[in-house]
Parts: C-alpha cells; structure tokens; sequence
C-alpha cells in the first residue's frame, strides 16, 4: 500500500512539473501572500523586540525608586533581598544624596564634590564591576574619573566635614577598583559599600564611629534606614513589586506604565496580525482548493485508468495532497526568500534612522518554520477539498472516453 501511496505522489510531482507553467502561477499566488505577511510580521517583530530590549537593557526600567520618610531596618532588607524579583536591594544612608569631596592623597586639599552611593556586587547600574567594591575598594563613575584625572587602581581620598559646634573632618584612604560606565550615572559619584557609606552618615551627624577612631556621641544600638536603592529582577517583575510595595504604604515610582504600554503594544499588533492571517488564509485556501479541484477534473481521465490499474479511491487521495504541498513549499521557499532580501534591505537602509542601528525587520527563523507549517497545513486542508471528485471517479471512465 505505501509503495502506491509514494507512486501516486511521484506521479502528481511529475504532472506538476509537466504543467510547470501553471503550478508556477499556484506557488506564486501563495508567495504574493506569504512574502508581506512575512515581513509585516518581521517589522512588528523588529519594532516592539527593540523596545523590549531597551526597556531590559536600561536598569533604569527595573528600579524602583522610593519617594518620602520611612524607617526600614535590616530585617526588611533581607526578606526583600531574599525574594526572587528582586535582583538588588541596598539601603540609602539619607533621602537626599550624601556629598563627600575626593582628591589624591598628595593633595588633601583640593579634591572634586561627588555623590556617595551605597552599591555592591550585584548592582545593575555595575554589572560585574559591582564586585569589585570592597572595604577599601570603591568604583567611581566615568564624569568623577574625568573630572579628577582618576584611574583605575589608583589610591584616592575621601574626606567629609562635620558642620556645626562639633566641626570636624574625616579622611578614608581607598583605592578606584574600576571605572564605571557611563550609563552607571551621569553624575560624578563614588559607589562604596554600605559600611562605608554608614560611617560617613554617622560621622556627618555627630555620632562616634570607632572602628575608624571618628569621636562623636554615642550611636544608636539599632540603626534604621529612611529610604533604598531597588531593582527588580526583570521587566515583569515591576508591575508586581509596585503594588505590593504601594499596598504596603510605600510612595514609590516605577516605569511599569511604560512596559505595559509596550506590552499592550505588543499584543494588539498580533492581533491584528492575526486577523490579517486568518483573512490571508482563507482567500489562499479557497483559490488553491478550487485550482487543485480543477486540476483534478482535467486529470479526471488519466485518474481514471489509475483505478482501472488497481488503485484504490484512498491511494488516488494523495494525487491532490501531494501537489498541493508542492506548491505550498514552492510558495513558502519564494516567499521567504523575497522577504529576507526585502528585510536586509530595509534593515540597511532604514534602521539606523529609525532604530539607532538595530534590525527594523526581524525575520526570524522560528517565524519561517512556523509559516511553512501552516503553508502545509492549508495544503493539505485545500487537497482535502479536491477529494470529492477523487472519490467519485470510476474505473470505466477512462474507457468510455477511449
């Protein structure tokens, strides 16, 4: 039985190729569907995947920033560090920022106003260079190198004034671990480790800090934290870190408007484009059914003297699949080529001026697998129409025409 099945197949390829002409208009009218479904697909792929991958580039995107006075103690800290949509939590020492002056050991004298920021391994605004903040190791950010003539591996000094009735001055040896990037902030700041960062407070408002021989009042057996630095551990994790946080009290600024804008932009395209799809579908599956059923009547002969050989109505069945999977796979082949050579050149000449370089259209290999999938399946499903007159043909038909 399979070797007839195969042999009709054979058979339904080489009358294909013997009306090339015609099955070559067949595969034509399914690519002049296929191309710009493709590359409607790739644009909305292209546009709405870059700014996704803005939003997932820019830790700015993830942080959740904390807006007023609270009182947050270290058991806080480590129930949120320990949730898993949380990728860093640190206390801030102080709402406002902390300022310190920073200059070279040489000249204790002249140095550079920078902000003092509480960061650690870990920190989206580092990366990997959150690990290199150690006890006696900062990173400073790219403005304060500049503006100092700093380098990595270089020893700084940070000293802070104590105002007031108390004034005094605090110095703290350290060494510039790394260079942030840029984008780490576009001020110039020092990010240091929360102890660090801790004395320094303590220092400003008078209180002694021993470890470091800074005198002072006595500090508080319990310290509390008025505010933090937040991150989520990914886009969707905003929305959810947002209202919890909001329902717990807290006045806190997010950018979970703008994902779910992009979100909802996201899914309303592939609606419409789903709408296009089914449309496309239905019109290309009622030309090829209809040519398909066509071909069968014109064939209805040859199919004819088939039966009279000794094949069965099922085995004839395959005459029309067969040819209509040729054409969807011409089709899809013609198709995706057009659409990847359109694409690259659009790509070339469109995306750096809409897209700051990246891919305005992405036709994606997945994207192409599942549109020759479904190029088959309505093959198939066309062949299926032109089964009817398939099943009606007799064995004697071929001979009352003789």
């Amino acid at each position: 039985m399979s070797g007839r099945l195969a042999l009709v197949a054979r058979l339904a390829v080489a009358d294909a190729a013997h009306d090339r002409r015609l099955f070559g208009c067949f595969a034509l009218t399914v690519a002049a569907v296929m191309a710009p479904l493709l590359l409607l697909l790739g644009l909305k792929t292209g546009v709405v995947e870059h700014l996704l991958d803005e939003l997932r580039a820019d830790p700015a995107t993830r942080e959740v920033i904390h807006r007023g006075h609270r009182a947050f103690d270290a058991d806080w800290f480590a129930r949120m560090a320990a949730r898993p949509d949380v990728a860093f939590v640190v206390p801030r020492t102080r709402e406002l920022s902390l300022s310190i002056d920073v200059g070279r050991p040489e000249d204790p004298i002249r140095g550079q106003r920078a902000e003092l920021v509480v960061s650690g391994a870990g920190d989206p605004l580092l990366g990997a260079l959150g690990a290199a903040i150690g006890a006696d190791s900062v990173v400073i950010s790219e403005r304060l190198a500049r503006q100092g003539g700093f380098a990595a591996g270089q020893a700084i000094l940070l000293w802070a004034v104590r105002a007031g009735a108390a004034r005094a001055r605090a110095d703290v040896s350290l060494r510039v671990a790394a260079i942030a990037p840029a984008r780490a902030s576009e001020r110039a700041a020092v990010f240091a480790p929360l102890g660090l960062v801790a004395d320094i407070e303590d220092f400003l408002e008078g209180r002694a800090v021993p470890a470091r021989g800074w005198q002072g009042v006595e500090p508080p057996a319990a310290r509390l934290f008025p505010s933090f630095r937040l991150y989520a551990a990914s886009i969707d994790d905003v929305a959810r870190l947002d209202a919890e946080l909001t329902a717990a009290g807290l006045n806190v600024e997010t950018n979970a408007g703008a994902i779910a804008w992009t979100r909802r932009l996201d899914a309303n395209l592939t609606v419409l484009f789903a709408i296009l799809l089914a449309c496309a579908a239905v019109g290309v599956g009622m030309a090829l059914g209809a040519s398909l059923w066509a071909n069968v009547e014109r064939k209805r002969r040859s199919l004819s003297l088939l039966r009279l050989m000794g094949f069965g109505r099922h085995a004839l069945a395959v005459f029309p699949l067969a040819q209509g999977a040729l054409v969807a796979g011409l089709g899809w082949l013609a198709a995706a080529g057009v659409a990847a050579a359109v694409a690259a050149g659009m790509n070339v000449a469109l995306a750096e001026t809409y897209l700051g370089g990246a891919a305005l259209c992405r036709v994606r290999a997945v994207d192409l697998a599942v549109a020759l999938a479904l190029a088959l399946a309505l093959a198939l499903a066309a062949g299926l129409a032109a089964l009817r007159p398939i099943l009606a043909i007799e064995p004697a038909e071929g001979l009352r025409e003789t």
